[in-house]
C-alpha cells in the first residue's frame, strides 16, 4: 500500500509558511517612535516618562546585555482600514528575536497613564488597538541575553559588569498591521490540528482522518486569494475539530500557568518584571474570556507585584475574586527542601499561607513543587501540620537511576503522616 503521509505532512509545511503565515497581514503602515536607553539598572514608569526620548528607527541596534530601552510608539490608523471587513488593526513587534520562546528580548507595554497592557514576546509578538482612536503607548524593552545555551560554562553575559556594552538586538519590526481575521483563524486550526495529529500514533485511524482534512483544507485554499477562500478552508476542517475523543478518554481540564523560577539564569530584578509581563498577559486573556482560569504559586511573586506594580495587583486581586486568577501552593516560594531545616519549611508555609489569606481571603490546600530537586521525608507532616492536603510533583521524572513506578499515590512521611500526591505522566512542566 502507497503511504503518501511525508508528502502531505511536507506540503502542508510548505503551504503554512509560503503561502498562509504571509498573508496573515493585508496590509501595514509605520508609526511614529522615539526612545530612551536606560543609563543604569531598570527604573519605575513614572520616571521613564519624564525622560528626554529622541527618534529611533525601525532597523536600529539597540540593548547591551540586560540592559533597558524605553520606546514611546504614537500613530494613526490609515483612513482606509476602517472600512475594511473581517479585519482587525493591531501593532507587529519584533526586537530582533531568535528562535525559541524564552532567553531573549522581552518588553511590556504601557498606556500614557500608567496602567499595564501586555507584554511581547517572540510568540506573543502583538499589541492590540483601538480603531478610530490615536496609537499612542510605551515599550519597556528588556535587552535580556540568551545564558541558557552554555549549560553549566560561565559566560560573560552572565553578568552586566562582563557581558560588554555592544547591542545585542537590532529593532526588527514596530508597525501597525491590518490582520485578515479569516486567515489568522484558519492558520489557528491547522496549528492545532497539526499539534493534535503529532501526538497520535500514526496507526490511528483518527491522525489519518485529521491529515486528510488538512489536505483537503490545503486543497480548498488558494495562496492567490487566501482572504477569499479561507473560510470554505475552515469549513472542511470543521468536523475533525469538533469531533470530542473517545468515549474512554480522561477528561481534562486546561489551565493556564507560568512556570517562573524566581532566580535562575537572570537577576531577581528580572524575575519581578517577568512576572509583571507574564500576569499582564494573563489579564488581558482573562479579560477577553472569563472561562479562562491561570493558576499561579510562590506568594513571593504576588508580592514583589504588589510593591512595584500595585495597580496589576488590583487587578490580580479583582481576577483572584472572580475564580481566574488562581493561588496555589501554600508556599512563600516553590522551595527547595534537601537543604531547609524544618523550622524553615515550616515558616514558608506560615508566610505563604499567610499572605494569600491576607490579601485575597483564600485557604491553598495543595503544595505545588514541580520543579525542586528531591523531597524530604519530613515533609507529608509540615503538609498536613499546615492544613493542606495534597502534593504535586514533577521532578522525580528527573531521576537517573530509580524510575517512580506510580503517578498517583499516598506519600507516607517519617512520622505516618500521608498526603495525597500527584505526579504528572508528561514527565515534564513545559
Amino acid at each position: 500500500m502507497h503511504d503518501d503521509r511525508i508528502l502531505l505532512e511536507g506540503r502542508l509545511s510548505r503551504f503554512t509558511t509560503d503561502h498562509l503565515s504571509p498573508a496573515v497581514h493585508r496590509d501595514r503602515a509605520p508609526l511614529t517612535l522615539t526612545a530612551w536607553p536606560v543609563p543604569g539598572e531598570p527604573v519605575p514608569f513614572a520616571e521613564a516618562v519624564q525622560q528626554e526620548f529622541t527618534p529611533i528607527e525601525v532597523g536600529a541596534a539597540w540593548g547591551r546585555p540586560w540592559s533597558t530601552l524605553w520606546i514611546h510608539v504614537t500613530g494613526e490608523l490609515p483612513a482606509g482600514w476602517a472600512d475594511v471587513p473581517g479585519t482587525a488593526p493591531e501593532v507587529a513587534v519584533d526586537f530582533g528575536f531568535g528562535h525559541g520562546a524564552g532567553f531573549q528580548a522581552e518588553g511590556l507595554a504601557w498606556t500614557p497613564d500608567g496602567r499595564t497592557i501586555k507584554a511581547v514576546s517572540p510568540y506573543n509578538s502583538h499589541l492590540p488597538v483601538t480603531p478610530g482612536a490615536p496609537v499612542d503607548f510605551y515599550l519597556e524593552c528588556a535587552a535580556n541575553p540568551n545564558v541558557g545555551h552554555t549549560g553549566f560554562r560561565p559566560t560573560p553575559n552572565g553578568d552586566p559588569a562582563t557581558a560588554g556594552t555592544e547591542p545585542i538586538y537590532r529593532l526588527a519590526q514596530l508597525e501597525l498591521v491590518l490582520r485578515d481575521v479569516a486567515v489568522w483563524e484558519l492558520q489557528a486550526d491547522l496549528f492545532t490540528l497539526g499539534g493534535l495529529m503529532a501526538e497520535l500514533p500514526l496507526a490511528s485511524s483518527r491522525r489519518a482522518e485529521i491529515l486528510m482534512a488538512l489536505q483537503r483544507a490545503v486543497d480548498v485554499a488558494d495562496p492567490d486569494d487566501l482572504a477569499g477562500t479561507a473560510p470554505d478552508a475552515r469549513a472542511e476542517l470543521a468536523d475533525v475539530l469538533s469531533r470530542p475523543a473517545a468515549a474512554s478518554a480522561h477528561r481534562v481540564a486546561a489551565v493556564g500557568h507560568a512556570h517562573i523560577d524566581s532566580a535562575w539564569l537572570w537577576p531577581v530584578r528580572e524575575t519581578i518584571r517577568k512576572c509583571a509581563r507574564t500576569f499582564s498577559n494573563v489579564l488581558e486573556l482573562a479579560e477577553a474570556d472569563p472561562d479562562f482560569r491561570f493558576a499561579c504559586s510562590s506568594a513571593q511573586q504576588y508580592a514583589w507585584m504588589k510593591e512595584h506594580y500595585p495597580e496589576l495587583f488590583t487587578r490580580i486581586t479583582a481576577a483572584v475574586q472572580r475564580g481566574q486568577f488562581v493561588p496555589v501552593g501554600g508556599m512563600w516560594v516553590e522551595s527547595d527542601t534537601n537543604m531547609p531545616g524544618s523550622e524553615a519549611m515550616a515558616r514558608q508555609f506560615v508566610a505563604g499561607k499567610g499572605f494569600f489569606l491576607e490579601n485575597f481571603g483564600v485557604e491553598t490546600e495543595e503544595v505545588w513543587l514541580p520543579d525542586s530537586f528531591g523531597y524530604s521525608g519530613a515533609l507529608p507532616q509540615i503538609v498536613r501540620a499546615s492544613g493542606s492536603r495534597w502534593f504535586l510533583t514533577q521532578k522525580i521524572s528527573w531521576n537517573q537511576v530509580n524510575t517512580m513506578p506510580h503517578h498517583t499515590f499516598w506519600w507516607e512521611g517519617i512520622d505516618g503522616s500521608r498526603v495525597f500526591t500527584h505526579f504528572p505522566p508528561s514527565d515534564t512542566y513545559n
